[in-house]
């Protein structure tokens, strides 16, 4: 498998994989990819279909793939060759679109390119052991910590093992030093988005609680992360009431002047535009909150329905 990074003009650099990799037999250049007469080039965002390969025949073929944040290429090209199937060299790329990737195919020697664009990358793993994100977002004070610290306990007794990632505690490990400009606050969002698309790109289960104010932002972890495996829940508490509950006096501070930039009084908070889930805290308990997120993750498939 090789990355490739390539440029405007359809020339394009390769990043190798390690040498002690043990695919280290894959690992072949565009001149010895051409060396080999009669290639054929797939072009799929995910990998190819079985109908896809056998229509190639004996033919060696170049798959090239959008980087989709799986790592499970490599399985599937032995689980191909063990079957008898050609030889198949994998380039995988961000995507950038039909026209560019084909540019790369004919670089590398294809002589014919089959064209697989609406073709998704199946995931043989059964939708109630793939991982997952919940994502709780909401002013400060809402109440996001505990109903994610609730969720992730009715989780492990679902039989999930959870991660948890807490926006303070997140604050004072992974991103001390952050201070609360917009662009600190980004940068402390997509840094838990990375550990949740890690995460879950190894089947886990991962919960966050963060205010995480901009919906730009948070639409960048979903695209991180998968959004057929991110699921945003909106702590919907009125800011009156946030201030109410708030012990640490950091609305009162903030009020006064003594704190800049905070979420709901001088720095704005942003509402989803299309939330998974909302949940209102004023006249409904935690626990019910919890129940209502686990029946969302239950008709998603992520959990196995209880028998009875």
């Amino acid at each position: 498998m090789r990355l490739a990074v390539w440029r405007s003009d359809g020339s394009f650099d390769l990043i190798e994989p390690p040498p002690h990799s043990d695919f280290r037999e894959l690992r072949r250049g565009p001149a010895g990819v051409r060396a080999v007469p009669g290639s054929a080039g797939i072009l799929s965002r995910g990998f190819p279909c079985a109908e896809t390969l056998a229509a190639i025949g004996d033919a060696p073929c170049i798959v090239l793939i959008a980087d989709t944040g799986r790592r499970d290429h490599f399985a599937r090209v032995h689980a191909w060759r063990a079957a008898g199937g050609p030889m198949i060299q994998l380039v995988v790329t961000p995507w950038v679109d039909d026209t560019m990737a084909e540019t790369v195919l004919r670089n590398y020697g294809a002589v014919r390119i089959i064209d697989e664009p609406a073709q998704a990358m199946a995931d043989p793993t059964p939708r109630h052991q793939q991982g997952f994100c919940v994502w709780f977002t909401g002013l400060p004070s809402s109440g996001k910590s505990t109903i994610a610290e609730l969720l992730a306990i009715r989780l492990e007794e679902a039989g999930r093992r959870v991660s948890l990632l807490d926006g303070d505690v997140v604050r004072t490990h992974l991103s001390k030093g952050l201070g609360f400009s917009r662009e600190d606050r980004d940068i402390n969002i997509r840094r838990i988005g990375f550990v949740a698309s890690e995460i879950v790109r190894h089947n886990g289960a991962v919960i966050t609680a963060a205010v995480s104010p901009y919906e730009t932002t948070r639409e960048e972890v979903r695209q991180m992360t998968g959004p057929d495996r991110f699921v945003l829940v909106w702590v919907d508490t009125p800011a009156a009431t946030c201030e109410e509950r708030d012990v640490k006096g950091f609305y009162a501070k903030a009020r006064a002047g003594q704190l800049q930039g905070f979420t709901g009084v001088d720095d704005p908070y942003e509402p989803p535009a299309n939330p998974d889930v909302v949940l209102g805290t004023v006249d409904t308990t935690p626990e019910s909150n919890a129940g209502r997120v686990m029946e969302h993750l239950r008709r998603a498939g992520f959990l196995i329905e209880s028998p009875g």
